[in-house]
């Protein structure tokens, strides 16, 4: 109920607890649009007071994605065709050549326990936020506040931004510039150039965060035509890039190079290229054994994160139980196999010592062109290297070019609805103004939300575009991967802390093993394993560089989040409303 305060005065009225939501007992109750897979129904006859502490006593979304959506989402979170803009030269010059395929191998490994981990909160708690209310109801309501802030801010800006509308605005320079070398014009050389610097950057950053804003506005149907139609391009767009690699050699690539993006500038050359990145850059050489491969899982895990983040819309789910757990396990095994597969033709098509002293002269120049150690006016991105393999046959580049753009907007779209789910479940609990919950009864979106987190995106653009690539990076190398040690230590103790609910856990959720159940394992092992690789990213300084700013930063969101939380507390509480009796409730759907 909107607006809804408990009168100063009165009889006292019992809420509802965790222990109090009993698994329904009906035979025919089955998953539906509007049911949970953990169906928790209240039996009590004050059953109807359950939520009035809430912004009002249901959501107003609906469960409209079903598993083949859920599955769309989670693969898009993990590989898509803008992921591969920089990510190799990225990859291998920060790990000195380190074997990918290894450290994807290895990372898979808590990466099956993370899925794991979030199966059983998604099962458990099946609501929209839903590793937010989890955290929350389980640990603390502030530290479920704080962590969601802190995680939803860097996932936003290490995915999004730092990997999404950042590096798609190099491909679409590339783009141009690619252009401007084949038909030898100023003017599209002269655009590839303006779009790979920090105007250009932002300009396109800003637009394409307004295009999937409106998507994200106008419901699930566009919501849907947009994840099928950018798949579909996606789809075309892998298959054309790893035609273009596999039927390249190294020396064609070479030759091409040589030819099309040399042309008369002898420092350009590919041998030149390498030979100034080693010089002025003053590369150290190709790490090599199984210590490589370890110290490079951190950059490993950022190939693989982000199947877990649908998890976010689990209270929009259909059939929840059985869509989510498809989801989360195929993502995580079709990226594992995407990436594999793309790595390996990319550095036998364009060279792995090139790609990684290169990739390293482009690093240290601060991942920017025009440098010392990187002289190339042009980022070394996936189109400009499918664009050389595959010249001179124009209409192969042109088909490329417009399905790996086209293709690259779905996850665009995905990283920016997520973090509108967070708004959305914090607002629901009054932690931050109720407007944010706001939904259309024609669209049944959280509008509000969506226009705020376009409002941050466009912010967080221009930081982007002026501070640089490696801020980005620090932060989501090191935070995101950390960031799951609080959900597994929530699930950790979940057994301990909420026995009730724990002993009407469906299914394995409530099995045990001598002695210990199961569920704790699973996060016992998901918060040692991202919390020790979060420690390696975090010690290097080969890896991270770490600076005062990073910290800073990091500091200030934490304690930005408790402020806000126990303000929003004595807020209400001033107004006669307790809000921490709802932050002990599952939200209502």
């Amino acid at each position: 109920m909107r607006g809804y305060h408990h009168p100063a005065s009165g009889p006292q009225r019992r809420t509802t607890s965790l222990g109090e939501l009993l698994p329904c007992q009906d035979i025919n109750c089955a998953e539906s649009d509007a049911l949970t897979s953990y169906n928790l129904r209240d039996t009590r006859p004050e059953a109807d007071l359950q939520t009035k502490q809430f912004f009002r006593e249901a959501t107003g979304l609906v469960r409209e994605y079903g598993a083949i959506d859920t599955l769309l989402f989670a693969s898009v979170f993990v590989f898509a065709l803008v992921f591969t803009i920089t990510q190799f030269p990225w990859f291998y010059g920060n790990t000195l050549g380190a074997n990918l395929t290894g450290a994807l191998f290895l990372a898979a490994v808590p990466f099956i326990f993370l899925m794991l981990s979030y199966w059983a909160i998604g099962v458990l708690m099946p609501r929209t936020g839903n590793d937010y209310v989890w955290v929350g109801r389980i640990l603390h309501p502030s530290i479920g506040f704080t962590w969601g802030l802190v995680y939803v801010l860097i996932v936003f800006l290490a995915a999004f931004i730092g990997a999404g509308t950042g590096p798609l605005s190099f491909a679409v320079s590339s783009i141009f510039a690619t252009y401007g070398l084949l038909g030898n014009s100023a003017y599209f050389t002269g655009l590839g150039n303006f779009f790979g610097g920090a105007a250009g950057t932002l300009e396109l950053s800003i637009l394409f965060t307004i295009l999937v804003a409106a998507f994200a506005i106008f419901g699930s149907k566009f919501v849907k035509a947009f994840l099928y139609t950018t798949w579909i391009f996606a789809i075309v767009g892998m298959v054309v890039m790893w035609y273009i690699l596999s039927t390249t050699s190294n020396s064609t690539f070479v030759s091409n190079w040589n030819t099309l993006v040399a042309g008369n500038n002898a420092s350009y050359t590919y041998s030149a290229l390498q030979a100034t990145a080693a010089s002025n850059a003053s590369f150290p050489g190709i790490a090599t054994g199984f210590g490589a491969i370890v110290a490079a899982l951190p950059f490993a895990f950022l190939f693989l994160f982000g199947g877990n983040y649908a998890n976010a819309f689990a209270g929009e789910i259909k059939n929840v139980r059985k869509s989510l757990p498809i989801a989360l396990f195929l993502s995580l095994i079709l990226g594992l196999g995407y990436w594999i597969v793309t790595s390996t033709l990319t550095v036998n098509t364009i060279g792995f010592n090139w790609a990684t002293t290169v990739g390293y002269g482009w690093i240290s120049g601060g991942s920017v062109p025009g440098t010392a150690s990187y002289p190339l006016p042009y980022q070394p991105t996936q189109p400009l290297f499918l664009a050389v393999s595959a010249y001179p046959n124009q209409l192969l580049i042109t088909l490329m070019f417009i399905t790996y753009f086209i293709g690259s907007l779905g996850p665009l779209f995905a990283y920016f609805w997520i973090p509108s789910k967070y708004l959305f479940a914090w607002s629901f609990d009054r932690v931050i103004p109720s407007k944010f919950a706001d939904v259309s009864s024609k669209y049944h979106t959280a509008w509000v939300a969506v226009i705020a987190t376009a409002i941050i995106a466009v912010i967080a653009e221009f930081l982007y575009s002026y501070l640089g690539y490696s801020s980005y990076f620090t932060m989501g190398t090191v935070l995101w991967g950390i960031s799951y040690t609080i959900p597994g230590i929530a699930l950790t103790v979940f057994p301990y802390v909420k026995k009730d609910l724990f002993a009407q856990a469906p299914g394995w959720l409530g099995k045990k093993v001598a002695g210990i159940p199961l569920v704790s394992l699973m996060g016992l092992i998901t918060t040692v394993g991202f919390g020790y690789v979060g420690f390696i990213a975090y010690s290097n300084p080969a890896i991270t560089t770490v600076n005062t700013n990073s910290l800073e930063l990091l500091g200030a969101m934490i304690v930005l989040g408790f402020v806000i939380f126990y303000l929003s507390k004595w807020y209400h509480k001033r107004e006669g409303l307790d809000t921490s009796m709802a932050l002990k409730e599952i939200p209502p759907e």
